[in-house]
Formats: C-alpha cells, structure tokens, sequence
C-alpha cells in the first residue's frame, strides 16, 4: 500500500492515525481465492464504523488508485459503508464497483415456495399458510435476507417472480378473504422498492391471474410488472395483459391479447433483451414489451403434446427446453426475435423424472428438480451432474402446478 501522507502541522495525529489502520489491516486477511476475511473476532461492526469516521474526520488523504483498491476488495456492506467516507470515495467507487468480485452476477442461491400438505402431498391450491426456502451456494449469500421476516408485514409470503436481483412477493394475511399485497423486494440489502395491493377479485368467473417482474439494471428507475388476466363469459374466453411502471407510479391501459392465446401460469417467464417472456398454451412465446405495452408471439419447435416445456434465459439469450417420455432433455436458443430461427445447442438423455427446472442466467449450468425432491445441478458442457440438497416435503415443484424456483443473483444498488 502506498505511503499515507498527511499534514507536517499535524505529525502525532498522523502517526496514531497509521499505527491505528495498521493495525486494522493486520486484522483484515484475504483467502486464497481473494475474498475478504476477519482474521479475529475483534475485528466488529462497530471498530470499521470507528475506522470510517477517524478517516472522514481526519486530514489524510489517500491517492485515487488506493482507494479503488481498496473498495474493490471489500465485502458488500463495508464496501457501501466506506464509500460513504467522503465525495472522493464516493465517485471512485462506481469504478470499484465494476471491478469488485463481490458484485460480479454470480449465483448465490435458489429461493422456491413451500406450501401446506393435505394428506401427505403439496396442497398447490391452498390459501393457508406458505412461506418462501432458499438453498444456499455461497457463502456470501449469509447477508441476503432469505425469510423477509424483516422487511414484509404478511403472515404468508410467496415468490412469484425473480428478475435480476430483484423478487416479485406476494403476500397475504390468514382470514383476509383474497386480499393480497405485491412487494417488489431486493433482499441484498433489505430495500422495498414498492408495494400494490391487489383487490379481490371482481369477477367471479375470471380463471386465473399472473405476474411477472421486468427489470433492467442498466436502467434502475424502470421497473415494471406485467399482470396477466383470464375469464370466460358466455362460452368466450378473453385474456389481457396490463403493466404498473415504478417510474411513473401508475397501471397502463389494458390490452387485450389475441383469441386463445393464454399463458401457462405453472411455468416461470423470463426477461430478456428488454421483454417479458411466458409460454402460452399453444407452446407459443408471448413477449411483452413493458415499456410500450406491446406484444408479439414467437413460434417454438415442434414438441410432443406429452412433453414438458420450458423456457428462461443464459448469457442474455432466449431458450426453450423440451423433456420428453424417453428423459431426453434437449435446449434449443433463439438466433434472433426478426428471424426467429432456433438453434439447438444441448441434448442431454436418461434424465431423472424431472419436476422441474431453471438455467444459470450467466454459466450453462441447469438446475433440476427431480423425483424425491431432489435438487442437482448438471454442467450442460459436460453433462456432469452433482448433487446439491434434497428440498424439503412441502416445496412447489411440480411441472404441472403453480411451484417454480428461481435462480437469484444479488443487485446491490
């Protein structure tokens, strides 16, 4: 580390001020993979605080190279707190950010619903109790707020949506009839970014409604939810699709979508190249255009009418995951939305009974949800599989029920 230079007037403040952060630095060690570690269990919450305000109060300053090396070492929460340090700081650590490899999109976990039992099977229908698990993969993922038992005031909560860091919750109270109340959450650091009440449903005879979550981290401020909504009157089906902005805090017009053309509410969509996607039951791909309130259909592959389909999204491309009869899964990724031409790109056989299933959004790495509960993951490059846990009873993961699981991968602005 570069020498601390500092004020001649001012000598013995200077040197308690470098006795001081050597000592801190003794205290702070890397491990072999370069991530920061306490050496000692002294080293508290509240002696970094200290050491940030000695620093803030202080005259020393530190060159611009120093202080993004530092920052680009530090763990998230210190790293928002020693930004905080000064102006100057603050202003490097957007470079640090980028090179800091707490922040790069790395996979800290799945998050999936459990829900009540009714005769020792998963009661997908209920109303009662449901709350939300979360399997760990890094150690990293100890500051998520995995239980929302801190931030979300409802007896029972469940993921709807994951998109870029950011979680679609809905919640609801015990004997509150169907009222219910969408948050849109960031459990990286604990923030709710905005909060709709949803009304019973007026409509008697409406058979379903949907969420998804729209979000571009490039572009913080738009945030968008697009609700699908179904009912039959008089033999005639009728399904829209409407969405909320956060930006402008309103519901744009609904729009109505084409005759028969209904999403799967038991399959996940995904968000990519600026668009919500949800399969339909015609195996179509519906992409909506939040922005513009817009819509257009994607034509898929032929598939078997027994198979199970899928889509979601790897290293910003679209994809669609057909698992037949004879356990062979193949993954097919969409060339481009003009052409719309399908490329296939991974055949993987003798899979287990797959309940259900969800890609890496930045390795080609597939996680599965197989028969018992149990969760693999299978490196689509080698097809190697490796085991990871067995989900507990009462997780949603049928392919024919409303039950996902969701990668997530922290957003820490």
């Amino acid at each position: 580390m570069a020498p601390i230079s500092a004020r001649r007037s001012e000598p013995r403040r200077s040197k308690r001020l470098k006795s001081k952060m050597a000592s801190d630095h003794e205290l702070l060690q890397t491990k072999p993979d370069g991530s920061a570690t306490c050496a000692s269990t002294h080293c508290t919450t509240q002696r970094k605080n200290k050491m940030a305000r000695i620093i803030a109060q202080s005259d020393v300053t530190f060159p611009d190279d120093v202080v993004i090396e530092i920052l680009s070492w530090l763990p998230p929460k210190p790293f928002f707190r020693f930004k905080c340090v000064s102006k100057s700081w603050c202003a490097l650590s957007s470079v640090a950010y980028d090179l800091n490899k707490h922040f790069q999109p790395t996979a800290h976990g799945l998050f999936y619903n459990t829900l009540p039992m009714e005769a020792g099977e998963v009661d997908y229908f209920s109303t009662n109790a449901s709350s939300v698990g979360f399997v760990n993969f890094s150690a990293e993922a100890s500051e998520v707020d995995n239980t929302f038992n801190i931030s979300l005031d409802s007896d029972n909560l469940k993921v709807v949506d994951c998109c870029n860091g950011l979680l679609l919750v809905k919640g609801w109270d015990l004997g509150s009839g169907h009222d219910s109340d969408l948050y849109v959450y960031n459990p990286a650091i604990q923030n709710i970014l905005a909060v709709w009440h949803i009304p019973p449903l007026k409509h008697l005879s409406r058979f379903y409604e949907a969420f998804s979550l729209a979000f571009d981290p490039c572009v913080q401020s738009q945030i968008h939810v697009v609700c699908f909504t179904g009912w039959c009157k008089e033999g005639v089906e009728y399904n829209y699709f409407q969405t909320f902005s956060f930006k402008t805090g309103k519901w744009k017009s609904t729009k109505k979508l084409g005759h028969g053309v209904r999403i799967i509410t038991y399959v996940q969509g995904t968000f990519v190249e600026g668009r919500v996607h949800r399969l339909t039951t015609r195996k179509e791909i519906l992409s909506i255009d939040p922005n513009r309130c817009s819509y257009q259909k994607t034509q898929t592959l032929h598939s078997h009418p027994s198979s199970h389909v899928y889509i979601g999204q790897s290293k910003g491309l679209l994809n669609f995951l057909t698992f037949d009869n004879n356990l062979k899964l193949s993954i097919w990724t969409l060339k481009s939305f003009d052409s719309q031409e399908w490329v296939l790109k991974h055949q993987l056989s003798r899979m287990n009974s797959v309940k259900n299933l969800v890609m890496h959004p930045g390795n080609n790495i597939l996680f599965v949800a197989s028969q018992h509960n149990r969760l693999t993951s299978v490196d689509l490059n080698t097809g190697k599989e490796e085991e990871l846990c067995i989900l507990p009873h009462g997780a949603a993961l049928s392919h024919t029920s409303p039950g996902c699981i969701w990668v997530y991968m922290p957003y820490y602005l």
